[in-house]
């Protein structure tokens, strides 16, 4: 069957976020690597995305690779020209860490060619030979140019990009002085190899985005740009950067004539919403489609692999309330190969849909000297998941998933390959879920304990206990045979437990029954792929208990704006505490039920609490002693999607603890 429906309005819609059935509460064997249970799996922004996506690399890859000095071409767009047949890569080339300035060489983009759909790439040049030029009124040439998208029409090839004045630097592009600016503009050719020219007033400034965002402080950065062209007008989405709340943000312009008057910016996502929108994400560049803007984004974690796909009719794209959350992770996976080797590192999937495929380049980072990479890949587009299975992977840090399902006594069949690290099959899972930062954000190491598993790299295995230090026990270890397949066999029943890897007992022992959910634990640099993950025995509802860091990531508080706490105040031994006065937070969950919990103290005052945007309550977290967390707050009965938890706080310091929710 395949892994997609017909919606309403009749475009093709991915089973997943469809509302994943829970289990029926009785023994049952359920193989959780075919696509229909994907959504049975845990997918988050920074601790990890067991994909089930269907994408075939183009021979060829990587079509770009960095040197010095442009070590990192790892942002792009792509055409494919609808007059000539050619694909047409708008590639960014960056120095190394992003870095800009003077004295540097400039940051710019070139374009790159394909006469046979993607197979064979030859640069073509640069897209703007006018380093000299100047907006309207500026004393700086802006030469600093390098993401740009592109869309053919009417007999010309129109372009939108970002650009900064040539004495930009990391220093002053949130905060314009000394004529430094940076910000959007167009440009247009009659060829799509250029030269491009460009318009002599730009779409926008950051000058005047920190003029027009008054009411919030998190946006004040404007750049990475794609181009709509709707029936009447034009659309420009635009990615907004906040800075030290780590808050990406997206807003939308719209003009009749793209070398006149742009509207003004309206925000589209934003972590002020009360609304559901995990962070932190990321995007770069959106695509039309049928009828539709569709737009990717990624997590700027470290593993980067996590993707949502967001989506909106094209005529009202420039409406916060059009877009909705078309697809939630499962959308992308690293191959275990050198140019591969950190992910999907920079923006986001440049894609078009041609023909019923699903066309993307999408940038990464070398294994050899981290240089940026530019590659090319395909699925239908119809067709989103692959037949059966799915991979996970850990780049820059550790990766994991976690299933909803609790079990007790269970039996495992699974077939795995392990191109290369460590993994951990672990049960009886009952870890808090927590990261640590936000931007090259990474699983906290909390969530490596309160377990017990099998780990397994090419050569050996471990049986391991894990309580609530991260230091395992190490209940048995043997050598294996080098090889990426394997066949896992674990059977844990009346006390008991026994491991056979391919087909032959490698050790047994009593263990307590477990009571908790299935997981993934995988090691900086590892690659997995899970062929089928059969489980036997009765799945029950599980439960995930996110900590602070979740809260902090949700509402985008900034880093100076709260404190870490530890100590048995808190429910987990661990907690935060917001010091600005009005400071809001939000957990983003999936799941049925939640318990909220928080300490009381004297310092503390009344919270506001909203679900889903609806104000829900009030609790007043006054005490006249500090007093342990409880649950201030449950609810059930909710329904299984996706939502948001909002505290408000008034003028005194809000605490936060966790939140438990039951699937």
């Amino acid at each position: 069957m395949s892994p997609t429906h017909r919606g309403t309005d009749g475009s093709v819609v991915p089973v997943l976020p469809a509302p994943w059935p829970m289990p029926p509460a009785r023994r049952a064997t359920i193989d959780y690597a075919l696509p229909a249970q994907a959504d049975a799996w845990l997918r988050h922004p920074i601790l990890g995305d067991p994909s089930f996506d269907a994408f075939v690399r183009q021979p060829g890859n990587p079509i770009v690779r960095g040197s010095a000095p442009f070590l990192w071409p790892v942002n792009t767009s792509l055409l494919e020209d609808p007059v000539s047949g050619n694909w047409y890569a708008y590639v960014g080339y960056y120095l190394e860490g992003y870095a800009f300035g003077e004295g540097k060489p400039i940051t710019h983009c070139r374009v790159h060619r394909s006469t046979d759909q993607g197979t064979t790439w030859a640069e073509v040049g640069p897209v703007f030979a006018d380093p000299e030029f100047r907006f309207e009124g500026d004393q700086h040439p802006s030469p600093i140019a390098p993401d740009a998208k592109v869309v053919y029409h009417a007999g010309r090839y129109h372009m939108s990009y970002d650009w900064c004045t040539a004495n930009t630097t990391w220093a002053n592009a949130a905060a314009p002085a000394e004529g430094a600016d940076s910000g959007l503009a167009y440009a247009w050719s009659e060829r799509p190899e250029g030269p491009f020219h460009r318009a002599p007033r730009p779409i926008l400034r950051t000058s005047q985005v920190q003029q027009w965002n008054q009411h919030s402080s998190r946006y004040h950065r404007a750049y990475a740009t794609a181009l709509i062209r709707r029936q009447h007008d034009w659309l420009v989405l635009a990615d907004l950067d906040s800075g030290a709340h780590f808050a990406w943000g997206q807003a939308a312009l719209a003009a009749v004539d793209p070398m006149g008057e742009w509207s003004e910016p309206v925000l589209l996502a934003e972590l002020e919403t009360d609304t559901y929108y995990p962070a932190p994400v990321e995007s770069f560049p959106a695509f039309a489609h049928d009828g539709y803007v569709y737009d990717p984004r990624t997590s700027v974690g470290m593993n980067r692999n996590f993707q949502l796909l967001m989506r909106a009719p094209i005529e009202q794209a420039h409406q916060p309330e059009a877009w909705s959350l078309y697809q939630h992770g499962s959308l992308w996976h690293a191959e275990p190969v050198p140019h591969e080797y950190f992910g999907l590192w920079g923006q986001t999937l440049a894609a078009e849909v041609v023909g019923g495929r699903l066309d993307v380049l999408f940038p990464s980072r070398h294994a050899e000297g981290g240089a940026g990479t530019i590659n090319a890949a395909t699925r239908s587009w119809d067709q989103p998941f692959r037949p059966r299975g799915f991979t996970l992977s850990a780049h820059g840090s550790r990766s994991l998933t976690r299933t909803r399902s609790a079990y007790g006594p269970f039996e495992l069949e699974a077939g795995i390959r392990l191109a290369a690290g460590t993994v951990r099959l672990a049960w009886d899972y009952r870890a808090p879920l927590a990261t640590e930062g936000r931007a090259d954000g990474k699983p906290a190491p909390v969530t490596w304990t309160q377990h017990t598993g099998l780990e397994l790299t090419q050569r050996g295995w471990r049986m391991l206990r894990v309580g609530e230090d991260e230091q395992p026990e190490v209940l048995g270890e043997g050598p294996l045979a080098a090889s990426e397949a394997r066949q896992v066999r674990v059977v844990v029943r009346a006390g008991r437990a026994a491991v056979t890897l391919d087909g032959k007992r490698v050790w047994g022992g009593s263990l307590a029954t477990p009571r908790a959910c299935l997981a993934l634990l995988l090691e900086t640099h590892t690659h997995l792929t899970v062929e089928h993950f059969a489980v036997t025995g009765t799945p029950r509802p599980a439960t995930q208990c996110w900590l602070a860091s979740e809260a902090v990531a949700g509402a985008g508080i900034a880093e100076h704006s709260y404190d870490r706490a530890t100590g048995p105040v808190w429910h987990t031994g661990q907690g935060s505490v917001c010091r600005i006065p009005g400071e809001r937070a939000k957990w983003n969950f999936r799941g049925r039920a939640f318990r909220l919990w928080s300490p009381r103290g004297p310092e503390y005052g009344t919270v506001r609490v909203l679900l889903d945007g609806a104000p829900v309550t009030a609790i007043d977290l006054r005490a006249e002693v500090q007093t342990r967390s409880a649950v201030v707050l449950g609810m059930q009965g909710l329904a299984d999607g996706f939502h948001a938890l909002v505290l408000k706080a008034d003028d005194r310091p809000l605490p936060l603890d966790c939140l438990e929710v039951d699937q």
